[in-house]
């Protein structure tokens, strides 16, 4: 794996070779006489599942750039593979918003088996026209709210604090709906931000809050999980069309090891998160109660993305993951 570009960089790209005697060697009889090299951008620190996850992408079958300029590479096939939330993809096909409309999915298992469903075909043929071959999906899990200015029961507590959230038109509408003021930042930006005050807060995965420490410039876990995110592992439509099928193979039973033990691994480390963080920040559950407020308050949302998501295609979301 290459080292990082830059001293304060979290981007990292690793290198897939589809060629018998290479570094990371896929024995495969028709592609023994030629070499293909993948370039795989991953966003997340090394210490992550979603690293561990690229590893064992690669060993069955090193940080880049921001998320957008990953994605954008992979769109233009100057770099071959990434991963990035539904969120960031969104950028490049509108239709991803529908898995970040907030209080929408139910479980990481419903999440799982509507990704499987004729929905999830639709989104990966969407995906297709944009540019984008979806090899498949790592589990992030819930979002929750983080803070240094008091714990958050009910959207009272979100009006009037800054919070950080992703460069997306839903999370910024979400977090106006309950009376914040959110400020999109990229993911290397958080840290600083917090300690410099300059946002208030954030909304994150406690696996991930842990992973990059933002314990230490934080005061306050409120389980929202408003969101249940997971990444989108994506590849150069035009250089997946490219490799033959047995290549294809390959990589798709590649991703498929990785997958089964993403899901798994994540969920478990999640709860071993959340003890952690216990015993570093204040951590408070959401009321049923309380719950019902939030989704009302931003139950508006899904009727402002209702026309660039698409009337049908957010039905069936709707149906698929609540």
């Amino acid at each position: 794996m290459n080292s990082t570009l830059s001293a304060g960089s979290r981007r990292n790209f690793l290198k897939l070779s589809l060629a018998a005697g290479a570094a990371t060697t896929i024995a495969a009889p028709a592609i023994a006489q030629r070499a293909r090299t993948l370039r795989f951008g991953n966003p997340q620190p090394t210490e992550s599942n979603y690293h561990q996850a690229m590893m064992l992408f690669a060993d069955a079958n090193s940080q880049l750039g921001s998320i957008k300029e990953m994605l954008t590479w992979v769109q233009l096939g100057s770099l071959a593979i990434t991963n990035a939330t539904p969120a960031w993809h969104s950028n490049f096909i509108r239709q991803m918003d529908v898995f970040t409309l907030p209080f929408l999915v139910a479980s990481p298992d419903k999440l799982k088996t509507a990704l499987d469903t004729p929905f999830g075909g639709q989104i990966k043929g969407l995906a297709e026209g944009a540019g984008f071959k979806i090899l498949g999906t790592w589990l992030m899990g819930a979002r929750h709210m983080v803070n240094n200015v008091r714990p958050i029961n009910s959207p009272a507590d979100v009006a009037g604090l800054k919070f950080r959230v992703i460069s997306s038109q839903v999370y910024l509408q979400a977090f106006r709906a309950m009376g914040a003021s959110p400020v999109a930042l990229d993911s290397a930006e958080i840290y600083l931000a917090m300690q410099q005050k300059v946002v208030d807060g954030l909304e994150y995965p406690l696996r991930d809050l842990v992973d990059v420490k933002l314990y230490e410039v934080s005061k306050f876990v409120s389980l929202t999980a408003h969101v249940t995110d997971f990444f989108i592992v994506s590849m150069n439509k035009g250089l997946w069309d490219g490799l033959g099928k047995e290549e294809q193979g390959i990589l798709e039973a590649a991703m498929k090891t990785s997958m089964d033990w993403e899901w798994k691994a994540q969920p478990e480390a999640t709860v071993v998160a959340l003890e952690k963080l216990k015993t570093l920040m204040s951590v408070n559950d959401i009321s049923p109660q309380n719950r019902r407020l939030f989704v009302d308050a931003t139950k508006p949302v899904y009727q402002q993305f209702e026309s660039s998501i698409g009337k049908d295609l957010l039905a069936q979301g709707i149906a698929a993951l609540s």
